[in-house]
């Protein structure tokens, strides 16, 4: 099983005299010494702080560590405002310039840029992913896990690495240096990577501290920081008092402890960020006829747009549209077509069905209308246009779906009913609520803050979501062969009568169509 130790690298406020600086370096230099990988998270302002202090001891000792972006820092703009109210593509160019300066900020301090991109506090925008995922980084904290799984995740293009779900270990902060409490939280670690293991999970993260709460008694952010207004610690006038250096030895030797165990176990592996990024970076160029008959008969039977073991629902929906397309030239459906990685939408779908029903070759167009768009921009549209009318990026999943399992049993129809479909898997509003109350609602944001175009760019981007694997599962395979049934276009063997025509699509009849294949 892989381990992630993570390390959030923050403190800006105390003065050198405190001795918080020297914390990451110590950190650093026990792991090196024992022989594994940590992963520090540093924002940007601390990077300056050490260079400008003349701390080249602990950038150094830093250096052979996965060093990632922690955002800029403690100070606004905070990363939401930079996305505030902003269309999809204005904020993914303010997230690149914002993260640019993070990397100019690691260059100087490290001499490489970061390693991969992380969540500070509540600070989360779906296009910071989206960036991470167009400069090939991974992104550590992800907000939300997908159900019943315990992967790492795909979101919006980037590879993520959850807090949430069971397999972040956390609170070690403070701890390090009371050998009593350190030694039974110690065990519930312990007990912790048994569970995991048994479980036969392939990742944990490991919380090592933030360097700052080793020595320091509390944070300072929650006064520096407050609805919208930034304060320095002149300007309140007093810093937290922090334990004595007596205290340091102790903790440094109950972190070697930790450290020694994990490198000791005989079933994990600590691998820095850019590493675990490597190991489950890999994904599948195609995707094959059995998941997509599975995949098509999930969707047309639950009505929601679900998830899949492998597959984005955003993938599985351009995979249906390509395939059908195939289909209209081959005469049958492709047994393998091209996985293509596509984001989100970046506007509402309609809900409202605009159309009662859509002829095939209609739907044949509205597909390629949909691969189209999406080679253009690399996102899925919204809606796409049939007859003059709105289809719903849903509604056409639902229909493809239902055309698809229809072709795979070679079965014939003349028309489909459209129905009411949703814009996005049902995630979406757990995400939603998640945004509402941990942003909207945080101390931090100043009062006039927005958070309803952030809302609305994360449920969309729910399409892009699927687990992230070292060892894929093989995905479900539609029960019942389909080989050797005629397709529609095909010719009989020899001897055989020829197979009866298609009849012509018969004019719209008034009235409600059905549900299913007609």
């Amino acid at each position: 099983m892989l381990v992630i130790l993570a390390f959030d690298t923050e403190d800006v406020y105390y003065p050198e005299d405190y001795g918080i600086d020297d914390i990451p370096g110590w950190l650093a230099a026990i792991m090196t010494s024992v022989g594994v990988t940590g992963t520090f998270y540093i924002m940007g302002e601390k990077a300056e702080t050490l260079l400008a202090r003349g701390r080249h001891d602990v950038l150094d000792q830093l250096r052979p560590h996965s060093l990632a972006s922690h955002q800029q820092g403690n100070r606004y703009p905070l990363l939401p405002q930079v996305v505030e109210g902003l269309g999809w593509q204005e904020g993914v160019a303010a997230v690149r310039a914002y993260e640019d300066w993070v990397s100019d900020a690691h260059q100087r301090a490290f001499g490489r840029a970061p390693a991969g991109f992380s969540r500070h506090n509540c600070y989360f925008a779906p296009q910071h992913l989206a960036v991470a995922g167009e400069r090939g980084l991974a992104y550590q904290y992800m907000i939300a896990q997908l159900p019943g799984s315990r992967q790492p995740l795909w979101y919006a293009n980037a590879l993520t690495f959850p807090s949430e779900g069971p397999n972040t270990f956390d609170g070690f902060d403070r701890i390090y240096s009371r050998d009593d409490i350190f030694e039974a939280h110690f065990g519930r670690l312990r007990r912790f990577v048994d569970e995991r293991l048994q479980a036969g999970d392939e990742w944990v993260t490991v919380f090592g501290c933030h360097p700052v709460q080793v020595m320091a008694r509390d944070w300072l952010e929650h006064y520096t920081l407050g609805s919208g207004r930034q304060r320095t610690p002149q300007e309140l006038g007093w810093l937290y008092r922090v334990k004595g250096r007596q205290e340091e030895p102790r903790a440094q030797a109950n972190f070697r402890r930790l450290c020694q165990f994990l490198k000791d176990h005989p079933d994990l592996e600590v691998v820095g960020m850019e590493e675990a990024a490597r190991r489950f970076g890999g994904q599948p160029d195609q995707v094959d006829r059995d998941a997509l008959v599975a995949y098509t008969l999930s969707l047309a039977d639950r009505r929601e747009i679900g998830f899949h073991p492998t597959f984005s629902p955003a993938e599985l929906l351009l995979a249906m549209a390509e395939a059908l397309v195939a289909a209209g030239v081959a005469g049958d459906l492709p047994e393998v077509v091209p996985r293509r990685a596509v984001l989100g939408p970046v506007a509402l779908p309609v809900v409202a069905r605009g159309l009662e029903w859509i002829t095939h070759a209609e739907l044949r167009e509205a597909c390629q209308d949909l691969l189209g768009h999406a080679q253009a921009t690399g996102h899925l549209p919204a809606n796409v246009a049939v007859r003059g009318e709105r289809v719903g990026i849903g509604q056409l999943a639902m229909t493809a779906a239902r055309a698809y399992s229809a072709q795979a049993r070679y079965d014939r129809y003349e028309q489909l009913a459209l129905m009411e479909a949703p814009r996005y898997p049902a995630l979406a509003y757990e995400l939603d609520a998640w945004v509402r109350r941990c942003i909207g609602d945080h101390w931090a944001m100043p009062l006039g803050f927005s958070c309803e175009t952030l809302a609305q760019h994360t449920r969309l981007q729910t399409w892009t979501m699927k687990p992230a694997w070292l060892r894929p599962p093989q995905g479900p395979v539609a029960q019942g062969a389909y080989a050797g049934r005629q397709p529609w276009a095909s010719k009989p063997p020899a001897g055989e009568p020829p197979h009866p025509a298609l009849p012509a699509p018969a004019p719209p009849v008034p009235g409600p169509a059905i549900g299913g294949p007609t």
